[in-house]
């Protein structure tokens, strides 16, 4: 949101990562686990001669789950118990600010 044209900017919602401290928080609070894959890659060396391994991480994940969001509708095996999901790890309940309209505020951007 845009406040006094321009000069004030106010974030009004974040990410939610499961590296987020939040997020992070309320995840192992309610038994999930967050995991982080990595995968062995060989890559040839430049001009072609030799090729050396890396290791190649990828995003932060939900257990249950390979999710790498925190909130979200859907995904069934996150959820339900006889799909050995947990309802309280991953969840679709949303941040939700409440504030009044004032004369400083110029517009808000919804994406």
């Amino acid at each position: 949101m845009s406040a006094d044209g321009g000069n004030k900017i106010y974030a009004l919602s974040r990410d939610h990562k499961p590296t987020d401290e939040i997020e992070e928080k309320r995840i192992v609070e309610n038994g999930g686990k967050i995991y982080q894959t990595q995968t062995l890659a060989k890559i040839p060396f430049l001009g072609g001669v030799g090729i050396r391994s890396e290791y190649l991480l990828g995003p932060h994940r939900v257990l249950p789950g390979r999710l790498s969001v925190s909130r979200t509708f859907g995904d069934i095996e996150a959820k339900l118990k006889k799909y050995g999901g947990n309802p309280n790890v991953v969840v679709a309940i949303p941040d939700i600010k409440a504030f009044r309209i004032q004369k400083e505020h110029d517009f808000i951007v919804l994406g």
